[in-house]
């Protein structure tokens, strides 16, 4: 398939326009797969591209800039970049944390090389990009970094947006929801992705079958970004994917080291942004007791459910039982992901329901209910606290889905909700692929894969 990494970056790609004017040092950042190379070099087309290999010697690596931009042999990395800056060319120098293993002074003569050209207001253009986010905010947002400071503007690559990607790949909204539920939106993905085959025929082809291209992706994610700690954080990212959520859960796979444990999950929480903590919409989350961890990262998720778990299997190229453990496992995973998609339609405004202030998910304990049936889930819940109104819905993966019946439950776990309670105004809300009857009820909404087209597809 063809390039699809430019689809509703604009923003970013006009961030960089007003910078051409003008000298800079350009920080871009973003997951691995995300299209930080691409974005650059599409808007520096004619830029000096400089890759920073791992693990090779400096001498190494200045022959090899050297011949590749046909210059003289230099001493120095910052001679390098002096003579093309000389040339007026910008410079992208992508994996940029990886002079920390090549040779990591050269952090402190590219500071020594920028205040000079800023003083003397001589041609500075440098973009810098990284796909180990921790690495790369301790070269540049570390206070000890002899670049901190330095930077004129930062990107952050976030995944492409759901509404333009679904334009641009042009597929039925069902095999649309199945591929976004493995590769959410990372470009590299859906450019690997064979338009003659079904959503699910291209995931088990590039992630679950012999040789696939994918299959190790997860591993080499974590090896990237997180090294030598790669063994803890995968421990981790395994036991959510199986269920185990809670902090007891985890640090249980630790000798019950919880302080240990709460100190890597604070770091995915909170520096690498793969894992979050949720708590129900209308709990403290300072206070909430009903807190649990979740893989933010689809493919992460994806990849040690279904490729992590089954890892002796594949080792022992027992590739029929993959299979088999994907067709029995795959369509629930989905319709987990389905309610994280409609969610985030909802947030963006992609589909509007009620003016809401809040919105998320909701879950706890039912009053007096015996221990085995004392838990309710409500997929979303929404208020506005100035109107009073309450807004609660649900996600089925499911075809013909008893719109009727789903609400009597919907209106059932109203009733353990105390949120104004006595002078409320409810609303209630269905998603689904289809359903058996489309009920027409005031403070209803419904919507099947049809409308939930239309308004991806709304200007």
């Amino acid at each position: 398939m063809k390039n699809i990494s430019f689809i509703g970056r604009r923003q970013e790609l006009a961030l960089i326009k007003k910078l051409q004017s003008k000298n800079f040092l350009l920080v871009v950042k973003g997951r691995r797969r995300i299209g930080k190379t691409t974005l650059l070099t599409k808007a520096f087309p004619d830029a000096a591209y400089i890759f920073i290999w791992p693990n090779k010697s400096p001498r190494w690596m200045i022959e090899r800039i050297c011949a590749d931009h046909k210059l003289p042999t230099f001493n120095t990395f910052t001679d390098i970049l002096s003579c093309l800056l000389d040339q007026k060319k910008v410079i992208i120098i992508d994996e940029f944390q990886n002079f920390l293993q090549v040779d990591s002074s050269v952090y402190g003569e590219i500071q020594k090389l920028i205040d000079e050209r800023k003083i003397n207001k001589t041609f500075l253009k440098l973009a810098v990009s990284g796909s180990s986010y921790s690495l790369i905010q301790k070269v540049l947002s570390d206070v000890a970094s002899p670049l901190y400071g330095r930077r004129d503007a930062e990107i952050t690559l976030s995944h492409l947006p759901i509404p333009a990607l679904f334009q641009e790949l042009q597929m039925p909204l069902r095999e649309f929801i199945e591929l976004w539920s493995v590769f959410e939106g990372i470009p590299y993905y859906y450019e690997l992705i064979d338009t003659t085959l079904t959503a699910q025929e291209n995931i088990q082809h590039l992630i679950l079958a012999k040789n696939a291209s994918l299959q190790n992706e997860g591993k080499t994610l974590l090896a990237v970004e997180f090294g030598k700690d790669s063994k803890t954080y995968s421990t981790i990212f395994s036991a959510i994917a199986e269920g185990k959520t809670k902090l007891q859960e985890i640090s249980s796979l630790f000798d019950g080291k919880s302080n240990e444990v709460i100190k890597y999950l604070d770091l995915l929480r909170n520096e690498f942004k793969l894992v979050q903590r949720a708590t129900p919409l209308l709990a403290d989350p300072r206070k909430s007791k009903e807190g649990h961890y979740l893989i933010i990262d689809n493919f992460l998720h994806f990849w040690f459910h279904f490729i992590d778990k089954q890892r002796d299997y594949i080792e022992q190229e027992r590739f029929k039982e993959v299979q088999n453990f994907f067709n029995a496992n795959f369509n629930a995973f989905v319709g987990r992901k389905f309610e994280k998609f409609i969610l985030q339609l909802l947030n963006s405004g992609i589909i509007t329901l009620r003016n809401e202030d809040k919105m998320g998910s909701q879950w706890g304990s039912i009053p007096g209910a015996s221990k085995d049936k004392n838990q309710y889930e409500i997929d979303i819940c929404a208020i506005n606290e100035k109107k009073k109104e309450l807004l609660l819905g649900e996600c089925k993966w499911e075809e013909r889905v008893d719109a009727r019946m789903i609400i009597a439950e919907l209106q059932q776990k109203a009733s353990y909700l105390p949120w104004h309670q006595f002078d409320r105004k409810e609303y209630y809300a269905l998603f689904a692929k289809s359903f058996k009857t489309k009920i027409s009820k005031e403070g209803v909404y419904l919507y099947d894969l049809q409308d939930i087209k239309r308004a991806l597809q709304r200007p």
